[in-house]
């Protein structure tokens, strides 16, 4: 009879342990559902930064020269790219299995890759800024070479590791509340250990201390450049207009000097007059002092005009150069500022949260859509640095509509022309 009671226990509890499972299935299902706009638009952004990221790679590593520029650009889109094939992907599997996520190390995996590429990006474009205020504020001094931007990524990334080591530590499975009284579901938060432990708040608050700095950082060296470039526009404005006021008193002073010799130049019966006090000279010495002339003046006309085309020609590289570094710098500046804007959502939601514990359970089904869209915001600048590359440099437009047209139209014998120069330093 014993041993009856036992084998109908265990029935029942296999019973309700299936059944608890697909209640959570159930739950995770309709949640999934809800957050479907959600999840759709991190699938557009997946598709959207692998086409771009693959396509900056593959142009600035294959049609652009070594440069300080271009490595950071690579580094950003290899970044970019581990965040479309990991962290996002980590994501919408945390969505879709909102009440049954059971992988504890899918879900610490992803936390860790996520925290390593962001927090490396951030050091990415620090170093990025620091560089173009070098070469705008700073442009006879050292700068930094690609060798070196490489020696200094691999630094960045293992500091970024370093600060994200607490994370596979802080993240885990943990228990969330399901409306039937009794059960939990299981999600990919904060690990149920360390739930009421100051250890998730203190390493939260170093995550926005770093960002906070990086970001501060950033702010202030661009507001520098932004100085510096308005005074040099402001110079050479100034430049212009002294160079048009001495050209015009020139051609004045030209004019006035015309006419004085006009007047006072002597006449004809004058000369006939004078001529006998003027000394005659022999001919043949006259036809010597004239040819030595000619040719001293021609010399000195050639030597001129080598000196004047070479200054010409050294003043238009340093303009083409200058002007190629002002835009690789506002190109480089607007990737940074939609990084720092794409934070700002994310950073003010977490805040919120750890502000008011009961935020999530105020939140109707409309704002627990928009909470789960963006939460997420920091991966949005994967899919925008495309355009904004497109939209800076002429050589990548290029560039990328060549790609396009081989790939649609199948031109494989006719190859376009390419333009060689490159429009970044």
């Amino acid at each position: 009879m014993q041993l009856y009671n036992k084998a109908m226990n265990s029935s029942i509890n296999g019973l309700n342990e299936s059944f608890v499972e697909m209640y959570r299935e159930q739950l995770s299902d309709e949640m999934a559902l809800t957050l479907l706009p959600a999840i759709l638009i991190l699938c557009f952004i997946i598709i959207i930064g692998l086409v771009g990221n693959c396509l900056v790679f593959y142009v600035y590593y294959y049609k652009f020269t070594s440069s300080s520029a271009r490595t950071a650009i690579l580094v950003l889109a290899f970044s970019d790219l581990i965040t479309c094939t990991i962290s996002i992907p980590g994501e919408i599997i945390d969505m879709r299995y909102s009440y049954n996520f059971t992988s504890e190390l899918l879900c610490r995996g992803v936390r860790l890759v996520a925290t390593v590429v962001l927090i490396a990006s951030g050091f990415v474009l620090v170093t990025v800024a620091v560089d173009r205020y070098q070469r705008i504020c700073h442009p006879l001094g050292n700068h930094l070479t690609a060798k070196a931007v490489w020696k200094r990524v691999l630094f960045l990334y293992i500091l970024a590791t370093l600060f994200a080591v607490p994370a596979p530590i802080v993240y885990g499975i943990a228990e969330v509340a399901t409306p039937m009284s009794g059960v939990y579901g299981s999600e990919c938060s904060t690990n149920q250990f360390f739930k009421s432990h100051p250890l998730p708040i203190a390493y939260s608050v170093i995550l926005l201390l770093v960002f906070v700095t990086a970001f501060t950082i950033m702010i202030v060296i661009y507001v520098l450049i932004g100085r510096k470039v308005l005074r040099q526009n402001k110079f050479r404005k100034n430049v212009r207009v002294r160079k048009g006021s001495i050209a015009s008193q020139d051609t004045n002073h030209r004019h006035t000097v015309c006419s004085t010799s006009q007047e006072n130049e002597p006449s004809l019966s004058d000369g006939v007059k004078n001529s006998s006090i003027v000394q005659e000279e022999p001919e043949n010495n006259m036809h010597q002092e004239e040819s030595k002339v000619k040719q001293h003046n021609n010399n000195n006309g050639t030597k001129l005009t080598r000196k004047s085309s070479v200054i010409r020609h050294l003043r238009k590289l340093s303009s083409t150069g200058d002007a190629r570094t002002r835009k690789t710098t506002m190109m480089l500046f607007f990737i940074t500022l939609v990084f720092v804007l794409s934070f700002l959502p994310h950073i003010a939601l977490k805040a919120v949260q750890a502000l008011n514990k009961n935020f999530m359970s105020s939140l109707s089904v409309t704002g627990v859509i928009f909470y789960n869209i963006f939460v997420r915001s920091c991966f949005f600048n994967t899919a925008v640095n495309f355009f904004i590359y497109g939209f800076c440099s002429p050589k990548f437009r290029h560039e990328c509509r060549n790609i396009f047209l081989k790939l649609t139209f199948w031109i494989k014998n006719k190859r376009r022309a390419s333009i060689r120069s490159d429009d970044i330093q």
